[in-house]
């Protein structure tokens, strides 16, 4: 069954294998989508060389009984439909017909000519008109009229079950309504295909209603519609919870980073400065003086001394500072860290060893590089991946070194 698929004029192809030289085999199908080929009368035409034919589609198909016998190579199909004054056709598509087996034997009958098709039609009609005349003329019509007599599944089952057909009589053929009725032609002692019998075609329908999907962030799958019509229930599509992951290793305190940034005090300076931070803001007047202080008791031996602060630059702290995803650069520092943003902080110059703590959640994520950089007017801060939002920094410690 050769399967061909039609939307307005275009036209695209499936089938199997197809070999030379098989006799009243082949048979096609054509399906046609929307509405734009309704009503017409549709022809199929296949072309190869000078050789041309042109089939009547009945029921969208081309039955085994029209000879559709074709030879080895290519054709070309192509359809057109006429209805009235109008004719529309298709774009034509490329049908390969492989060698058989059977190469000593030429190709058999070839297709009737659309004349001889339209005749066939005529005379089968006109045969009909002459019975049912004669039959009115001698007084044996008894009122039931046309009838159908049976219904075979294919036309082979037909020709089978019925081995001693009268004129006239009618059987339907297919696995389900619309059936094709075949009629007997007593004067050519064959079943002729007769089309299908249908009503008058209905009024277009109202459209259906469109449903939409939402998934809340719990898995919760809900439906809303366009028709006011009942929405399905809420299901949960949740799958079960996750093994839970090993725990990875912890990472590096503020005061090792700083350290490894080239901070040379003692721990205990180091966090008493944290604490300290907010009142220290809250306190720092922009292009006073500082007024922190440290007390004797949180100075250890090693620490450095009131006036070593007071003779070197001051601890710069800064919080809840953002950072635009428009800020990210890509840059080649940090082979796995390859995206930089420059935050301005000010009072910041390259003398400084910066400390950033991030929140929490972004620390679990593993984006930005554990280091940072300072330079005349800011820091630099590293990323493995280009953040698409506004990243907001609670801390940034900036510890002169020089």
């Amino acid at each position: 069954m050769m399967e061909f698929y039609i939307s307005g004029q275009s036209i695209r192809y499936a089938s199997p294998v197809i070999a030379a030289n098989s006799r009243d085999f082949l048979r096609a199908r054509f399906h046609f989508s929307g509405s734009t080929w309704d009503g017409y009368s549709k022809w199929a035409h296949f072309r190869q060389g000078e050789t041309v034919y042109d089939l009547n589609l009945i029921d969208d198909e081309i039955k085994s009984d029209m000879h559709l016998n074709l030879s080895i190579g290519s054709w070309e199909m192509y359809l057109t439909g006429n209805l009235g004054e109008s004719r529309i056709t298709t774009v034509p598509v490329i049908i390969q017909v492989k060698e058989s087996g059977l190469i000593d034997e030429p190709l058999h009958q070839i297709p009737m000519t659309v004349a001889e098709q339209l005749d066939s039609k005529a005379s089968l009609a006109l045969e009909k008109a002459k019975d049912i005349m004669e039959t009115i003329e001698s007084g044996e019509l008894d009122g039931k009229g046309f009838q159908i007599l049976g219904y075979f599944s294919t036309l082979d089952e037909l020709a089978e079950g019925v081995q001693e057909p009268e004129r006239g009589d009618a059987y339907g053929v297919g696995i389900q309504a619309p059936y094709d009725i075949y009629v007997y032609d007593g004067v050519g002692q064959q079943w002729v295909n007769n089309g299908s019998i249908r009503g008058p075609e209905g009024s277009r329908g109202n459209d259906g209603a469109t449903f939409i999907p939402n998934v809340d962030d719990y898995g919760n799958l809900s439906w809303i519609n366009d028709a006011g019509l009942e929405n399905p229930e809420t299901v949960n599509i949740r799958g079960p919870k996750g093994e839970t992951g090993e725990k990875g290793d912890d990472g590096a305190s503020p005061y090792e980073l700083a350290v490894q940034e080239g901070f040379s005090g003692t721990e205990a300076t180091f966090n008493w400065s944290l604490a300290h931070i907010a009142s220290h803001a809250a306190q720092h007047a922009a292009g006073g003086t500082d007024p922190l202080t440290i007390g004797n008791e949180a100075i250890e031996t090693a620490a450095v001394t009131r006036a070593k602060l007071a003779a070197d630059a001051k601890i710069l702290a800064f919080t809840n500072i953002t950072v635009g995803s428009e800020a990210w650069q890509e840059d080649e520092t940090y082979g796995d860290y390859p995206f930089r943003a420059a935050v301005t902080l000010e009072g910041v110059t390259e003398d400084f060893a910066p400390s950033v703590s991030f929140a929490p959640e972004d620390v679990l994520e593993n984006i930005f590089a554990p280091v940072a950089e300072s330079y005349d007017g800011g820091i630099y801060i590293y990323a493995c991946e280009s953040p698409a939002e506004v990243v907001t920094i609670p801390a940034i410690v900036c510890i002169p070194v020089r």
